[in-house]
């Protein structure tokens, strides 16, 4: 306790650094940040992150543009260049909604020079607004983490703000190397599961994409149930034990622009 003020005071003192009495989870700390910051453009990092030199100008250049909700750099997953971790695209399959990745498979070199956009920018390295974010805000029902950002974001492209991908501004991100350290990977995995159920639960507006996912929900159980696999029954109960909440959240979102299946079109950083 006090090591990291310390280390600041001592090599950057115009920094502030702020210290909750409590670990409370990714949104949290990340909005404690931003309502203490002092300028409207946050870049949010998390601690497994490095940047390159150059890397903010690209980011706020995209900004200038006010329909920019957020934006977010070439992220190289573990420094690597070919695994490019930061184009996210949203996808729906078998009823369920699916984080695609395809700067992670094999496809970096696409993603190398333009500017395309995302289902969302990673909440541990992205620029925004800090009004923006503030009015929108991080929904609790995702903590303690996962998935946050992207229903952020996504609640942005659903008023008709975009979520940028920037190339030309590269950072590295030495994979969970924060959270990996705190809980163990079953507790991560569960987390992200329950989340995603929850996330469909206060997006999903179309009743055949509604119909189609609660069958699917309906499917995955008792396929767990005959092959015993009691992980996927458990990440099912921990929704559901929310599903309130997310019902709550539902009712609470803001008037839409463009319905799920346009956000999901206009959101698509590649033509495939």
């Amino acid at each position: 306790e006090g090591v990291l003020e310390e280390f600041f005071a001592a090599n950057f003192p115009s920094c502030r650094v702020l210290s909750p009495a409590q670990n409370s989870g990714f949104a949290r700390a990340l909005t404690l940040g931003i309502e203490a910051a002092s300028h409207e453009l946050i870049f949010a990092m998390n601690p497994d992150v490095l940047v390159h030199t150059g890397f903010l100008d690209p980011l706020v250049a995209a900004m200038a543009d006010q329909d920019v909700f957020a934006c977010v750099p070439r992220v190289l997953l573990g420094g690597e260049t070919e695994q490019i971790e930061s184009v996210m695209e949203l996808a729906l399959r078998s009823g369920q909604a699916l984080i695609d990745q395809p700067g992670l498979e094999g496809r970096a070199a696409e993603f190398g020079v333009a500017e395309v956009p995302v289902a969302f920018a990673v909440g541990g390295t992205c620029l925004l607004r800090k009004s923006e974010f503030l009015a929108a805000g991080m929904d609790p029902l995702y903590e303690p983490f996962y998935w946050e950002d992207l229903d952020l974001c996504w609640s942005a492209w659903r008023t008709g703000k975009r979520v940028l991908y920037q190339p030309a501004s590269v950072v590295e991100h030495h994979h969970r190397g924060t959270i990996g350290k705190i809980v163990d990977e079953d507790f991560v995995r569960a987390a992200i599961e329950k989340n995603r159920f929850l996330f469909m639960w206060k997006h999903l507006d179309d009743p055949e994409l509604l119909r189609e996912h609660l069958a699917a929900c309906l499917r995955q159980s008792v396929d767990s149930w005959i092959m015993d696999q009691r992980e996927e029954l458990i990440w099912l109960a921990l929704a559901l034990e929310q599903s309130d909440e997310a019902l709550a959240a539902r009712a609470a979102r803001p008037p839409a622009k463009i319905d799920f299946r346009t956000a999901l079109k206009v959101s698509r950083p590649s033509s495939e």
